[in-house]
């Protein structure tokens, strides 16, 4: 992520999906042990933190928006591409050595 972030924010979203695993962990338990007012208590807190989570995610995304790639191409077979950010690899071939964001499968004319 860029250096706008407010890395509290990212904490925050962290912590929410931690408190989401455990709650659907709990929600379970108490379904599999035939709790079925207890399972309902817990799904309503799920709802509630997916909602805070959706709003947190939607401000890290306005605060840092991802980078995107435009594609000028007449087919979709001339837009085959490979894309690489932050050095993950994205698509079905390795870049070539020296690669910017988008670059071309090997094989394809680009």
């Amino acid at each position: 992520m860029g250096g706008m972030t407010d890395p509290r924010l990212e904490d925050h979203v962290v912590g929410l999906e931690l408190q989401l695993v455990e709650l659907v962990e709990r929600r379970e338990r108490a379904a599999v042990q035939g709790l079925p007012d207890e399972a309902e208590a817990i799904s309503r807190e799920i709802d509630e933190l997916q909602t805070e989570l959706i709003v947190s995610a939607e401000t890290l995304t306005a605060e840092n928006p991802a980078p995107h790639a435009e594609v000028l191409a007449e087919s979709a077979e001339d837009a085959s591409f490979t894309i690489v950010d932050a050095g993950m690899h994205v698509g079905p071939s390795q870049p070539e050595p020296g690669a910017g964001a988008l670059a071309p499968r090997p094989g394809v004319a680009g």
